[in-house]
Protein backbone atom coordinates (compact mmCIF):
# COMPACT_ATOMS: atom_id res chain seq x y z
CA UNK A 1 0.00 0.00 0.00
CA UNK A 2 1.62 3.30 -1.54
CA UNK A 3 0.91 6.13 0.85
CA UNK A 4 0.92 8.85 -2.00
CA UNK A 5 -1.11 6.73 -4.13
CA UNK A 6 -3.74 6.72 -0.72
CA UNK A 7 -3.97 10.21 -0.55
CA UNK A 8 -4.23 11.09 -4.33
CA UNK A 9 -7.30 8.44 -3.58
CA UNK A 10 -8.23 10.81 -0.45
CA UNK A 11 -7.74 13.52 -3.00
CA UNK A 12 -10.50 12.14 -5.45
CA UNK A 13 -12.99 10.80 -2.75
CA UNK A 14 -12.76 14.82 -1.13
CA UNK A 15 -13.47 16.21 -4.82
CA UNK A 16 -16.60 13.84 -5.11
CA UNK A 17 -17.89 14.89 -1.87
CA UNK A 18 -20.93 17.10 -0.91
CA UNK A 19 -19.42 19.40 0.73
CA UNK A 20 -16.72 19.79 -2.17
CA UNK A 21 -19.27 19.80 -5.25
CA UNK A 22 -21.18 22.44 -3.11
CA UNK A 23 -18.18 24.83 -2.73
CA UNK A 24 -17.43 24.86 -6.32
CA UNK A 25 -21.23 25.85 -7.00
CA UNK A 26 -20.96 28.52 -4.71
CA UNK A 27 -18.06 29.95 -5.61
CA UNK A 28 -19.35 29.85 -8.89
CA UNK A 29 -21.52 32.03 -8.12
CA UNK A 30 -19.34 34.57 -5.81
CA UNK A 31 -17.14 34.84 -9.12
CA UNK A 32 -19.13 37.26 -11.22
CA UNK A 33 -19.99 39.32 -8.17
CA UNK A 34 -17.47 41.36 -6.91
CA UNK A 35 -19.44 43.30 -4.42
CA UNK A 36 -19.92 39.62 -2.69
CA UNK A 37 -16.29 38.72 -3.24
CA UNK A 38 -15.12 42.06 -1.22
CA UNK A 39 -17.80 41.65 1.79
CA UNK A 40 -16.75 37.99 1.84
CA UNK A 41 -12.86 39.11 1.72
CA UNK A 42 -13.93 41.49 4.59
CA UNK A 43 -15.54 39.27 6.45
CA UNK A 44 -12.69 36.33 6.43
CA UNK A 45 -10.04 39.54 7.46
CA UNK A 46 -11.83 40.34 10.31
CA UNK A 47 -12.55 36.61 11.17
CA UNK A 48 -8.75 36.13 10.83
CA UNK A 49 -8.25 39.08 12.87
CA UNK A 50 -10.68 37.82 15.41
CA UNK A 51 -8.69 34.25 15.68
CA UNK A 52 -5.25 35.38 16.18
CA UNK A 53 -5.99 37.49 19.01
CA UNK A 54 -7.34 34.41 20.51
CA UNK A 55 -4.45 32.40 19.39
CA UNK A 56 -2.50 35.31 21.25
CA UNK A 57 -4.16 35.25 24.22
CA UNK A 58 -5.73 38.70 23.88
CA UNK A 59 -9.58 38.53 24.57
CA UNK A 60 -11.52 40.15 21.46
CA UNK A 61 -13.18 43.35 22.55
CA UNK A 62 -16.86 43.23 23.02
CA UNK A 63 -17.07 45.61 20.27
CA UNK A 64 -15.73 43.60 17.85
CA UNK A 65 -17.60 40.29 19.09
CA UNK A 66 -20.26 42.48 17.95
CA UNK A 67 -18.97 43.95 14.60
CA UNK A 68 -18.24 40.05 13.43
CA UNK A 69 -21.77 38.90 14.42
CA UNK A 70 -23.21 42.03 12.29
CA UNK A 71 -20.92 41.57 9.24
CA UNK A 72 -22.21 37.49 9.21
CA UNK A 73 -25.71 38.75 9.90
CA UNK A 74 -25.18 41.08 7.00
CA UNK A 75 -23.92 38.41 4.97
CA UNK A 76 -26.88 35.70 5.23
CA UNK A 77 -29.02 38.41 3.98
CA UNK A 78 -26.96 37.50 0.13
CA UNK A 79 -28.10 34.80 -0.96
CA UNK A 80 -25.30 33.78 -2.64
CA UNK A 81 -22.86 34.95 0.53
CA UNK A 82 -24.91 32.39 2.47
CA UNK A 83 -24.94 29.73 0.18
CA UNK A 84 -20.87 30.32 0.03
CA UNK A 85 -20.61 30.35 3.83
CA UNK A 86 -22.59 27.53 4.37
CA UNK A 87 -20.32 25.20 2.15
CA UNK A 88 -17.23 26.62 3.30
CA UNK A 89 -18.14 25.31 6.77
CA UNK A 90 -19.29 22.51 5.50
CA UNK A 91 -16.21 21.32 3.81
CA UNK A 92 -14.25 22.94 7.01
CA UNK A 93 -15.59 20.26 8.85
CA UNK A 94 -14.67 17.42 6.15
CA UNK A 95 -10.98 18.63 6.21
CA UNK A 96 -11.09 18.97 10.08
CA UNK A 97 -12.35 15.31 10.25
CA UNK A 98 -10.01 14.44 8.41
CA UNK A 99 -7.25 16.06 10.19
CA UNK A 100 -8.48 14.62 12.95
CA UNK A 101 -8.08 10.62 11.37
CA UNK A 102 -4.75 11.06 10.02
CA UNK A 103 -3.52 12.65 13.65
CA UNK A 104 -4.98 9.95 15.61
CA UNK A 105 -2.86 7.61 13.48
CA UNK A 106 0.19 9.29 14.37
CA UNK A 107 -0.44 9.14 18.08
CA UNK A 108 1.02 5.69 18.95
CA UNK A 109 4.84 7.37 17.69
CA UNK A 110 4.00 10.94 19.36
CA UNK A 111 6.27 11.72 22.04
CA UNK A 112 4.17 12.89 25.07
Amino acid sequence: MNPYDRAHELVRAIQDADAFRAMKVAKGKIEPDEQAKRMLNDFHMKQLEFERKQLMGEEPTQDEQEGLQKLYDVLQLHAPVRDYLMAEYQLSVLMQDIQKILGEALQEIAIM
